[in-house]
């Protein structure tokens, strides 16, 4: 009887193993390589959604240029992906995007505009 507990057991760990740690610790090592390659120039967006052109780096800090001669300070750590070349240039020339009709929604009704369309 113990033995069987301690495979379940063993077979649990594999389980939440390369469920979830396993991919996890991948994720954390790809967002660690994204953070070292950091170069002035670069163009990044961060985990608020601020898109900026890297000028300045030190060990904690990343100083963001946002707009021409608006600088920010942001933590290295919120950086979340470097802006490929040709969303960049998307993004310059005003393009939109392919849909750009907007998604509209009907008003949702009240209890008694319900009650009123089922009699």
């Amino acid at each position: 009887m113990s033995g069987g507990f301690l495979v379940l057991l063993l077979a649990m760990f594999g389980f939440m193993y390369f469920l979830l740690i396993r991919p996890q610790r991948a994720q954390q090592r790809k967002h660690a390589e994204l953070l070292g390659s950091l170069k002035p120039g670069d163009e990044v967006v961060t985990a608020g959604g601020i898109y900026g052109e890297v000028v300045e780096l030190d060990a904690e800090r990343v100083m963001l240029e946002i707009d021409e001669d608006v600088r920010i300070a942001v933590a290295r750590r919120s950086i979340t992906a470097v802006v490929p070349p040709e969303e960049l240039e998307r993004l310059e020339s005003g393009e939109p995007e392919e849909s750009t009709e907007p998604v509209t929604v009907d008003e949702p009704m009240t209890a008694e505009e319900r009650d009123a369309a089922r009699s």
